[in-house]
């Protein structure tokens, strides 16, 4: 009789041991992440990095807060960058880092009313930061832009291009970046 309830209780100890097991990997296997949720999550989280912010990047803008078709009035309003620069075709704006790297915006206007394109340059200080700076805006292009086919050059909804090119030579380091309309049809 001992013998067939301890087999009993062993057994039982195994079904509830069983059960708790199931339950454990399937809780597990529901809060964990499918690939596409967890790379999606991570491209999102790679197209804002701390370096992107510094320069004032936002995921609703083309650069800064600005956009291709607002007017000089919302660049004046957004841009918190030192102006050196303004005239009917365009509004220049620099922003120094403490590290003694730099980065200028010119918001061109070819009207004098709107933006219709934007070129920012950076001064890097070494090869490592135009290659830091190169691979988090891949990253953040990547994320909100459709890829144009060609290298570091993307595609927005409304057609523009963006395009990022590394032009260090030398001693000088730095990237160039420009917005631009879509193509006049």
């Amino acid at each position: 009789m001992k013998k067939i309830f301890l087999s009993g209780a062993l057994a039982g100890l195994l079904f509830m041991q069983a059960c708790t097991s199931k339950q454990s990997s399937e809780q597990t296997s529901t809060t964990q992440t499918s690939p596409v949720e967890s790379a999606t999550s991570e491209k999102a989280d790679a197209a804002l990095t701390e370096r992107l912010a510094a320069l004032g990047l936002t995921t609703d803008s083309h650069w800064r807060g600005v956009k291709l078709g607002d007017s000089i009035a919302d660049v004046r309003a957004a841009e918190k960058a030192t102006l050196f620069e303004s005239d009917a075709n365009h509004l220049g704006y620099t922003l120094e880092f403490p590290n003694l790297e730099s980065v200028d915006m010119l918001y061109r206007t070819g009207n004098g009313k709107t933006v219709n394109g934007i070129d920012v340059d950076l001064y890097l200080n070494d090869a490592n930061s135009a290659t830091a700076y190169q691979n988090e805006l891949k990253k953040y292009f990547d994320a909100r832009y459709k890829s144009a086919g060609a290298a570091d050059t993307w595609v927005g909804e409304s057609q523009e291009t963006i395009t990022l090119k590394n032009v260090s030579k030398g001693k000088d380091y730095g990237l160039k970046i420009k917005f631009s309309p879509a193509p006049a049809m």
